[in-house]
Protein backbone atom coordinates (compact mmCIF):
# COMPACT_ATOMS: atom_id res chain seq x y z
CA UNK A 1 0.00 0.00 0.00
CA UNK A 2 0.79 3.40 -1.04
CA UNK A 3 2.70 5.98 1.61
CA UNK A 4 -0.76 8.48 1.43
CA UNK A 5 -3.05 5.94 1.47
CA UNK A 6 -1.52 4.12 4.88
CA UNK A 7 -1.65 7.87 5.95
CA UNK A 8 -5.31 8.20 5.27
CA UNK A 9 -6.14 5.04 6.87
CA UNK A 10 -4.02 5.66 10.09
CA UNK A 11 -5.85 9.01 10.00
CA UNK A 12 -9.65 7.72 9.77
CA UNK A 13 -8.84 4.93 12.15
CA UNK A 14 -7.72 7.29 14.61
CA UNK A 15 -10.28 9.98 14.06
CA UNK A 16 -13.12 7.35 14.60
CA UNK A 17 -11.69 6.19 17.62
CA UNK A 18 -11.12 9.36 19.10
CA UNK A 19 -14.59 10.71 18.17
CA UNK A 20 -16.72 7.16 19.14
CA UNK A 21 -14.27 7.06 22.72
CA UNK A 22 -14.69 10.95 23.38
CA UNK A 23 -18.46 10.78 22.53
CA UNK A 24 -19.23 8.11 25.07
CA UNK A 25 -17.17 10.09 27.61
CA UNK A 26 -18.64 13.26 27.08
CA UNK A 27 -21.92 12.31 26.27
CA UNK A 28 -22.68 9.55 28.77
CA UNK A 29 -19.90 8.61 31.33
CA UNK A 30 -19.07 12.36 32.38
CA UNK A 31 -21.48 14.39 31.05
CA UNK A 32 -23.12 15.07 34.37
CA UNK A 33 -19.96 15.72 36.31
CA UNK A 34 -18.47 18.26 33.37
CA UNK A 35 -21.98 20.28 33.28
CA UNK A 36 -22.03 20.28 37.53
CA UNK A 37 -18.79 21.49 38.24
CA UNK A 38 -19.01 23.81 35.38
CA UNK A 39 -22.68 25.23 35.62
CA UNK A 40 -22.09 28.94 34.75
CA UNK A 41 -19.47 28.83 32.24
CA UNK A 42 -21.20 26.12 29.47
CA UNK A 43 -23.13 27.91 26.58
CA UNK A 44 -26.70 26.99 25.97
CA UNK A 45 -25.54 25.87 22.28
CA UNK A 46 -21.95 25.06 21.12
CA UNK A 47 -20.84 26.01 18.08
CA UNK A 48 -19.64 23.24 15.75
CA UNK A 49 -16.48 25.07 13.79
CA UNK A 50 -14.34 24.94 16.94
CA UNK A 51 -14.87 21.34 17.77
CA UNK A 52 -14.73 19.88 14.15
CA UNK A 53 -11.51 21.76 13.79
CA UNK A 54 -9.82 20.56 17.18
CA UNK A 55 -11.29 16.79 16.29
CA UNK A 56 -9.44 16.98 12.58
CA UNK A 57 -6.24 19.11 14.00
CA UNK A 58 -5.53 16.64 16.80
CA UNK A 59 -6.39 13.32 14.77
CA UNK A 60 -3.85 14.48 12.14
CA UNK A 61 -1.43 15.49 14.99
CA UNK A 62 -1.61 12.00 16.42
CA UNK A 63 -1.36 10.40 13.20
CA UNK A 64 1.43 12.34 12.22
CA UNK A 65 3.59 12.27 15.06
CA UNK A 66 2.58 9.35 17.10
CA UNK A 67 1.20 6.52 14.88
CA UNK A 68 3.18 6.65 11.20
CA UNK A 69 6.89 7.65 13.26
CA UNK A 70 6.42 4.56 15.32
CA UNK A 71 5.47 2.32 12.20
CA UNK A 72 8.93 0.26 12.16
CA UNK A 73 8.28 0.01 15.93
CA UNK A 74 5.70 -1.80 17.76
CA UNK A 75 2.54 -0.67 18.82
CA UNK A 76 3.45 -0.21 22.61
CA UNK A 77 5.54 2.91 21.57
CA UNK A 78 2.67 4.11 19.64
CA UNK A 79 0.72 4.02 22.59
CA UNK A 80 3.22 5.33 24.98
CA UNK A 81 4.10 8.37 22.44
CA UNK A 82 0.07 9.18 22.19
CA UNK A 83 0.32 9.04 26.35
CA UNK A 84 3.35 11.66 26.08
CA UNK A 85 1.12 13.83 23.73
CA UNK A 86 -2.09 13.75 25.55
CA UNK A 87 -0.25 14.13 28.94
CA UNK A 88 1.13 17.58 27.42
CA UNK A 89 -1.68 18.46 25.10
CA UNK A 90 -4.43 18.17 27.54
CA UNK A 91 -2.43 19.29 30.09
CA UNK A 92 -1.70 22.50 28.31
CA UNK A 93 -5.22 23.46 28.24
CA UNK A 94 -6.16 22.06 31.39
CA UNK A 95 -3.55 23.68 33.69
CA UNK A 96 -4.01 26.73 31.45
CA UNK A 97 -7.63 27.22 31.94
CA UNK A 98 -7.28 26.51 35.80
CA UNK A 99 -4.77 29.42 35.74
CA UNK A 100 -6.55 31.82 33.64
CA UNK A 101 -10.28 31.44 34.20
CA UNK A 102 -12.33 32.33 37.29
CA UNK A 103 -14.24 28.90 38.69
CA UNK A 104 -12.49 26.93 36.73
CA UNK A 105 -12.35 23.56 38.81
CA UNK A 106 -9.47 21.80 40.11
CA UNK A 107 -11.64 18.81 39.58
CA UNK A 108 -12.22 18.75 36.08
CA UNK A 109 -8.70 19.85 35.57
CA UNK A 110 -7.39 16.92 37.00
CA UNK A 111 -10.02 14.40 35.69
CA UNK A 112 -9.46 15.81 31.97
CA UNK A 113 -5.93 16.10 31.88
CA UNK A 114 -6.08 11.95 32.76
CA UNK A 115 -8.72 11.68 30.61
CA UNK A 116 -7.26 13.28 27.94
CA UNK A 117 -3.79 11.59 28.40
CA UNK A 118 -5.86 8.12 28.32
CA UNK A 119 -7.71 8.62 25.03
CA UNK A 120 -4.65 9.86 23.23
CA UNK A 121 -2.94 6.95 24.32
CA UNK A 122 -5.98 4.58 23.02
CA UNK A 123 -6.53 6.22 19.68
CA UNK A 124 -2.58 6.09 19.19
CA UNK A 125 -2.56 2.48 19.58
CA UNK A 126 -5.88 1.17 17.79
CA UNK A 127 -4.04 3.54 14.56
CA UNK A 128 -1.14 1.80 15.09
CA UNK A 129 -2.74 -1.54 15.10
CA UNK A 130 -4.89 -0.39 12.03
CA UNK A 131 -2.03 0.45 10.39
CA UNK A 132 0.08 -2.84 11.24
CA UNK A 133 -2.72 -4.90 9.85
CA UNK A 134 -2.52 -3.29 6.19
CA UNK A 135 1.60 -3.39 6.67
CA UNK A 136 1.34 -7.12 7.12
CA UNK A 137 -1.05 -7.80 4.85
CA UNK A 138 0.84 -5.34 2.01
CA UNK A 139 4.86 -5.33 2.43
CA UNK A 140 5.19 -2.86 -0.42
CA UNK A 141 5.04 0.52 1.61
Amino acid sequence: MKKVNLYIVAMASVMIAYLILDGIWLGLVAKDTYIQSMQGMLRDEYPVAPWVTFYIMYSFVITHLVVMSNLNKGVGASIRDGALLGLASYGAYNLTNYAILAGWPLPITLIDWIWGTCLTATTAGVGALVVKKFVSNDRSV
